[in-house]
């Protein structure tokens, strides 16, 4: 049944995409395909702590990264301009003297005067883009460029001071005390996308067919998983879907709801995330942790963008079979999954500290596919804003008919206090177990301090008073818990309970040079746990972390010494992980220190990428003594619209077998009908279908009149898009974050024709997984005023500068405004078709004791007319 329910499953996405792509004309690509032997990934750009931005697509070639040239160039501010369809570049870098061209076709490289060969092995062309090897770029730019594969940053490293820091400076000083970062706000309108009774969905699908020998045993396994996104009864859902005759957990696990990062579920409760169907019940300090998904609903107008709890994060969310996760905190390799049986990964109780913390999720796929999420939070600014009441409220039952169930308040009492209460109830061993707490957090100036107690059914009680400050570069965290009788899946029930636990932690990071250009970053985390039971015993636990972190390589080592009842042990574990420009290392060492010195397990496994996404693995896992020994090997096409893979394995007590995994994504772009497949993941986030017009009519809409423009680009958070408009005008952007603010611009400079200018900017959306919104660009054609500003004196009249033109409509709106230069000249560009006056700022003119000779009436055509000479004549007051 299970197999049938999948498989009909595959086929109604299957019935519902074919009578749209029958109708659909030749599909048109809306970016350029890869060439051989590369592979597009998306990279976030940061100088320093500033993100310039989170979605720069590059290219992955041998051993080589190359980066778009021309928005490089706009990010740093400087002045190259690109002519991607001649492969020339011009400009020049920081000042004039330093004259800067490009020109690929003919092999040549200007800079400052000086003409080079260029190795042509090095650039890469593409119909909107320039894309220029790292290496080499950097040696064209005042900035050096280091690449890192493990997290897809690209760190710049000014060698001379960039316009672009200048602005920034300017910017920190003019902003209030905080840390900086993230996206600029450009203040676009929010457009809704409206939810729909059914839609088609997004599928990522994974079916697998193997055959092993164990012995004297054969066996043969197929197994099927899919992960379906889309719009189900005007709300967003997401389906799991499951089948393997040989795991008990397959089936089906379905969630509908809605999130909303500004609030606006549910009227008056001004909900942020409603889920019913398959969700997880958040943990509380101390009681309880993340629960697994069960059959129930979830509220919460908490948001989206915060920690899960005040002193710690968990991580949830969809892994798919064959995938892995690393997870690193502040730079440091702190954890690794593979998939589970229901789909899931989880790194539940993250510590938080006072400070940046920053988590970066990076996903490796079975066929080579590469994916990182980011999460940040800065812990003393989460506090509660003033008079602000969040809540959160949970209910389930887990696929063992347990129940499990959760409401909190957290209430901002003021700037610098925040209070909390809830009730809970957990199944506990065989038992069923309610509590109440109540809690208080003080941010003050340099420090946090909390106070939580606790009251179980049976009358037990917990209470805890923690403190997190700062100290240099080092984060500092203390607590006490006092409990009495008091029992939880974090204090088991015992013969010897624990009566008090302190707890002390510390987190920093040193800096380190490797090399004469290589800058190795350290973090240092050090905790000490110490229980004192009932009976007098002391449980000491003390765990230590070191990592290093920087040119491609994470190495993380964890050394862990405890004393349980009186006897102590040690043990520890090695994690390393290098993944640069085309090969990856990664490995890990469990060993034993105490009671004695001895090997646990280890695993490496190495990947390198060949011709056309083709990528190659090798793996060894043993365990010492007597435990297994497995080899694997696999071939992998990791691009293109399918994902394959072959596998084998191999192991000492003579084990082997062999397997073949497919994977592909679909979804469809509704404008166009065209069916979308790819060999990467797209069903966990959003995208949208965009289409670019000239507006002839001025009405905002697209009609028969009108003409759709080609070759259009954009900007997604600030950062340029690979994708541009086709012959009809439709561009595909694709795999945006879900549930999260999304800015989406035109972006003027990729337009044909200088006259034509977008008559909104941008919009602001929230993408959902498996929804393709559909946007629509009108672009009017405009003109230009210049002329030139005078003073009137006793000598006659001369060039006047810095004076403020403001070009007004008949709603007496300021459309447009401009200063005249030092010698008096102005112009304006990008108006609109219109009537418009023409004048001089009011409010200077009176500051500066100054009047004019009149207003300009002026009017733009439809054709965009030039008007010339509008000049204008101030003279002193009397």
């Amino acid at each position: 049944m299970r197999a049938a329910g999948t498989l009909a499953l595959a086929l109604l996405f299957a019935a519902l995409a074919a009578p749209a792509a029958a109708h659909a004309a030749a599909p048109v690509a809306s970016r350029p395909a890869p060439g051989p032997e590369s592979n597009l990934l998306l990279f976030e750009v940061r100088l320093g702590d500033q993100v310039l931005s989170d979605a720069v697509s590059a290219y992955q070639i041998g051993k080589d990264i190359y980066l778009p040239l021309g928005e490089m160039a706009r990010l740093l501010t400087l002045a190259i301009r690109i002519a991607p369809g001649e492969g020339k570049a011009s400009g020049y870098i920081l000042t004039e003297e330093r004259g800067f061209s490009l020109d690929v076709p003919a092999g040549a490289i200007g800079i400052a005067g000086r003409q080079e060969a260029l190795d042509r092995a090095q650039v890469k062309l593409e119909d909107d883009e320039i894309y220029v090897a790292s290496r080499l770029l950097a040696t064209w730019l005042p900035v050096d460029l280091d690449v890192d594969m493990p997290s897809l940053t690209v760190k710049v490293r000014p060698r001379e001071q960039l316009p672009l820091q200048a602005r920034l400076a300017r910017r920190e000083r003019g902003q209030q005390s905080g840390r900086g970062g993230g996206a600029i706000d450009p203040g676009y309108p929010r457009l809704a996308i409206p939810y729909r009774l059914v839609d088609v969905p997004f599928i990522d699908q994974t079916a697998s067919l193997s055959v092993a020998r164990a012995g004297a045993r054969r066996e043969a396994e197929s197994s099927y998983t899919g992960y379906l996104t889309t719009d189900l009864l005007g709300l967003e859902a997401a389906l799991y879907a499951s089948y393997n005759r040989r795991d008990p957990n397959a089936g089906l696990r379905l969630t509908l709801g809605r999130n909303d990062p500004g609030a606006g579920l549910l009227g008056p409760l001004h909900a942020r995330s409603a889920l019913v169907g398959s969700v997880p019940v958040q943990g509380v300090a101390n009681i309880s942790a993340n629960s697994a998904t069960g059959n129930g609903l979830t509220l919460s107008n908490r948001p989206l963008d915060q920690p899960t709890r005040f002193d710690s994060h968990s991580l949830q969310g969809d892994l798919p079979p064959g995938w892995d996760v690393e997870l690193y905190y502040n730079d440091a390799l702190v954890g690794f999954q593979q998939s589970r049986p229901d789909g899931k990964y989880s790194f539940d109780d993250q510590p938080l500290v006072y400070g940046p913390n920053e988590f970066r999720l990076v996903f490796h796929g079975p066929l080579g596919q590469l994916r990182v999420e980011r999460q940040s939070f800065l812990l003393e600014q989460s506090a509660v804003p003033r008079a602000t009441v969040y809540y959160d409220v949970a209910a389930h039952r887990d696929a063992f008919g347990r129940e499990r169930a959760l409401a909190q308040v957290e209430w901002g009492v003021n700037e610098h206090l925040s209070a909390s209460a809830g009730v809970l109830r957990i199944p506990l061993l065989q038992d069923e177990q309610r509590y109440t707490t109540l809690g208080l957090r003080g941010y003050l100036q340099s420090f946090i301090l909390s106070g939580d107690i606790a009251q179980q059914s049976g009358g037990g009680r917990m209470a805890q008073l923690g403190l997190k400050t700062r100290l240099g570069n080092v984060s500092l965290a203390a607590s006490r818990t006092r409990l009495d009788d008091f029992s939880s899946e974090y204090f088991l029930p015992s013969f010897d309970p624990v009566r008090t636990r302190d707890e002390l932690r510390a987190d920093g990071t040193l800096m380190g040079a490797l090399g004469r250009d290589t800058t190795m970053v350290f973090p240092l985390s050090l905790q000490v746990r110490r229980d004192a039971l009932a009976s007098g015993e002391r449980n000491i636990e003390v765990q230590g972390r070191i990592s290093a972190y920087g040119a491609g390589l994470a190495v993380s080592n964890t050394l862990r010494w405890q004393t349980l009842g009186g006897r102590s042990t040690a043990d520890g574990q090695l994690q390393l992980s290098r993944r640069v420009a085309g090969i990856g290392l990664s490995g890990q060492l469990q060993y034993l220190i105490k009671p004695r010195a001895e090997l646990g397990s280890v695993a490496l496994a190495a990947d390198r990428y060949f011709a056309d996404g083709y990528v190659g693995n090798l793996g060894w896992m043993h365990s010492f003594g007597h435990g297994p020994n497995r080899m694997t090997a696999s071939l992998n096409k990791s691009l293109g619209s399918f994902g394959l893979g072959l596998s084998a394995f191999y192991g000492n007590s003579r084990d082997y077998g062999a397997g073949i995994q497919l994977f592909m994504a679909m979804g469809l772009e509704p404008r166009s009908a065209r069916v979308l497949t790819d060999a990467q993941p797209m069903a966990n986030t959003g995208g949208v279908s965009v289409r670019v017009f000239l507006d002839k009519n001025q009405n905002g809409a697209m009609d028969p009149e009108d003409e759709p423009i080609r070759g259009a680009g954009f900007t997604v958070n600030g950062g340029g898009h690979l994708s541009r408009t086709d012959a009809a005008g439709i561009a595909y952007l694709g795999r945006l974050p879900a549930n999260r603010y999304v800015d989406i611009a035109l972006d003027p400079d990729t337009l044909e024709d200088p006259q034509w200018q977008p008559r909104q900017k941008g919009v602001r959306i929230v993408p959902r997984p498996g929804k393709v919104a559909a946007l629509d660009f009108a672009v009017g054609m405009t003109g230009e005023i210049d002329g030139t500003t005078y003073l009137i004196g006793k000598g006659g009249k001369r060039p006047i500068g810095d004076l403020n033109l403001e070009l007004v409509d008949s709603t007496r709106k300021v459309v447009a405004s401009m200063r005249s230069a030092a010698d008096g000249y102005y112009v304006i560009t990008g108006i609109f078709p219109g009537e418009y006056l023409l004048r001089i700022e009011p409010a200077q003119l009176k500051r500066l004791g100054l009047s004019d000779t009149g207003m300009h009436l002026v009017t733009i055509n439809q054709e965009g007319n030039v008007l010339n000479g509008r000049d204008f004549y101030v003279q002193g007051g009397e």
